[in-house]
């Protein structure tokens, strides 16, 4: 005679098997990010390979030349209007010293540690061997309207960065959108300086621009806007921004005032399509290839 299977164990099994099916596609998933965040470690931080060249003879001219900025900028990470306030504010032996602090800064680049800080998002910082952020190098020439972007944040394998806007130099002071499902906030461009890969970027012949009046329109209608990840659907720019995110942000204040900086012209701005625009100019960077900002 056939013995009846028990209807009690009969579903424990399939609860079992269920939950091994379930264990099995949590580690596969777990696996696939971890994968694709290490695949995606080795892009985010350049530092040069080749060797650093005495500037005492350039920065000690009366006047440049275009080679001489070219060399600064791949000596120092500075661009040329860095490079002038530089050369404006100091002179004789403290100006090649200003000079070779920042070219040994830029040459100690590539330094730095990830970490999770949300569940999908990883975030490259430099830090000392308690863990606490440690900053590898100064700002040379901040003002209103400058742009900011890192590539120190990725998710998935994908390198999407961070931008943010200065809208008060004088303090430090920058807008961004940080996590999702918070408001854009105000915060320090001394955490910028933990960011072991830094570009800023300014709008060419700014003077024209007024970039001062577009970081205070940015200040005062986008500060306080709820992070949306799909913002650009339906509408890119609309009249009544409801939601923005960190390269939207940096965007939304420039296209009011008639500069398209989303160098591919999609429904989605990134931290590298501003970095691609040729609206823009090197002010600075550090732990990024100052001839290929972001290829």
């Amino acid at each position: 005679m056939q013995q009846r299977k028990n209807p009690d164990q009969f579903l424990n099994n399939r609860r079992i098997k269920r939950m091994i099916k379930a264990i099995i596609v949590i580690v596969l998933v777990i696996s696939v990010i971890n994968v694709l965040n290490w695949l995606a470690e080795g892009e985010g931080v350049w530092k040069p390979d080749y060797p650093k060249t005495d500037l005492s003879s350039i920065v000690s001219k009366a006047e440049l030349t275009e080679e001489d900025y070219q060399t600064i900028l791949m000596q120092t990470g500075l661009g040329r209007g860095s490079a002038d306030e530089l050369l404006q504010k100091k002179t004789g032996e403290n100006r090649i010293i200003v000079f070779e602090r920042y070219q040994d800064n830029f040459f100690s680049s590539g330094k730095y540690e990830c970490r999770r800080i949300a569940v999908i998002v990883y975030e490259e910082k430099m830090r000392d061997t308690e863990g606490n952020p440690v900053k590898g190098f100064e700002v040379a020439n901040l003002k209103n309207g400058d742009i900011l972007i890192t590539k120190a944040t990725h998710s998935l394998g994908w390198r999407h960065g961070h931008a943010a806007i200065v809208t008060d130099a004088a303090k430090g002071e920058t807008l961004e959108a940080i996590l999702l499902g918070n408001p854009s906030i105000l915060q320090n461009v001394t955490k910028w300086r933990t960011y072991p890969s830094f570009i800023q970027l300014r709008v060419k012949d700014s003077e024209k621009v007024e970039p001062e009046k577009i970081a205070d329109y940015a200040k005062k209608e986008i500060l306080g806007i709820p992070y949306g990840l799909l913002t650009g659907i339906p509408v890119k720019a609309p009249e009544d921004i409801k939601k923005t995110q960190c390269a939207h942000l940096v965007w939304y204040p420039y296209e009011r005032f008639g500069y398209d900086l989303d160098s591919d012209g999609s429904w989605l701005v990134t931290p590298k399509d501003i970095a691609g625009s040729d609206l823009l100019e090197v002010v600075q960077v550090y732990g990024v290839n100052p001839e290929e900002i972001w290829p």
